[in-house]
């Protein structure tokens, strides 16, 4: 049986902008139990309205020496941004997050962020799957 991504995603997405503080994020990190955040914007066209991924920022963005008051802007990563769409596999976006050295992916369909995997994402599955 092939898994798709769709299939054990985290979902619904909380995302930010770029003018968000380390402090607030801390703080949505912590009362949600989440660890990644896509730093997103939108485009100004009001009747085709698109989302753009312009970052993400992780626990480990915000946790480093970093003020209170510095925004998103300054901390995320926007370099190293992947996507992957619902009906990708499962192999192919572990492929993925191997390839890159990373631990989270953002989820798309149809321009819009459906979800979001991560290594503990994996992690679940499997368990979830472990024959005794």
């Amino acid at each position: 049986m092939r898994i798709q991504v769709k299939d054990f995603m985290s979902s619904p997405v909380i995302t930010a902008i770029g003018e968000n503080s380390v402090e607030e994020i801390r703080e949505l990190m912590k009362d949600k139990g989440i660890h990644a955040i896509p730093i997103v914007s939108h485009t100004t066209d009001t009747v085709d309205r698109k989302m753009i991924i312009r970052g993400i920022v992780t626990a480990t963005d915000i946790n480093k020496e970093v003020h209170n008051d510095a925004i998103m802007d300054d901390v995320m990563t926007s370099s190293n941004v992947q996507v992957v769409h619902t009906t990708s596999s499962a192999k192919a976006a572990a492929n993925m997050m191997v390839k890159h050295q990373i631990h989270h992916l953002v989820v798309m369909d149809e321009g819009e962020i459906r979800g979001m995997l991560s290594a503990m994402d994996f992690v679940k599955l499997v368990a979830d799957s472990a024959v005794e």
